[in-house]
């Protein structure tokens, strides 16, 4: 049975990305459901951005249990606590993606700092395919910021690989913004979320 209010809180999510970003450009592709989505966590944006690249796709996150009771509405959305690892197992068992930020908490924007065993131990225990994004939200050239992801899959669901992985796209994501004209988006992306135009290019 379809929930109306979790609807209309998907609605709401997908238009504040399209107001709030100019925009998120993706490379890679992503698996077939279910899969495990290992982030790093730098930026107030990143579960939106999860959310807007896995569309329609069946999702839950991994959130922190005190998270979970500041924002009960989040449950609706498939946020289950990172306390209950069977609720976890439980999404991607059932054909879900399950977002986990092995972090564990949000970060300076940088390398990955040291990540917890729970995204590998999660894409083991299934199996599902485990597939490191590397997240970058940015203002560059233009009003609002840009998200960019990168996205690869670990052939093998060891953290320190998932750890490896994420520090070199990050590095390459943060190479290429250090060179690239701030007016056009990064070589080797693609736009999968179209968002907000500044001001002057509406003009």
């Amino acid at each position: 049975m379809s929930d109306p209010v979790a609807a209309a809180l998907r609605l709401g999510l997908r238009r504040l990305v399209r107001r709030g970003l100019r925009g998120i450009w993706l490379r890679g592709t992503l698996p077939d459901p279910p899969f495990v989505w290992a982030a790093n966590h730098h930026s107030w944006w990143d579960p939106f951005v999860a959310a807007a690249i896995l569309g329609d796709r069946p999702a839950g996150v991994l959130i922190a249990e005190e998270n979970l009771r500041r924002y009960p509405f989040a449950a609706r959305l498939g946020a289950v606590s990172a306390r209950e690892p069977r609720r976890g197992l439980g999404l991607l068992r059932s054909g879900r993606v399950l977002v986990i930020y092995p972090e564990g908490a949000l970060r300076p924007a940088g390398a990955p700092g040291p990540l917890h065993r729970g995204a590998a131990w999660y894409a083991r225990q299934v199996p599902a395919p485990l597939c490191a994004a590397a997240v970058r939200v940015v203002v560059r050239g233009h009003q609002v910021p840009e998200a960019y992801v990168s996205l690869s899959t670990v052939d093998c669901p060891v953290t320190g690989l998932l750890g490896d992985r994420l520090g070199a796209q990050l590095s390459q994501v943060d190479g290429l913004i250090a060179r690239t004209d701030p007016h056009t988006p990064l070589p080797g992306f693609r736009l999968a979320v179209p968002g907000h135009r500044s001001w002057d290019e509406r003009l």
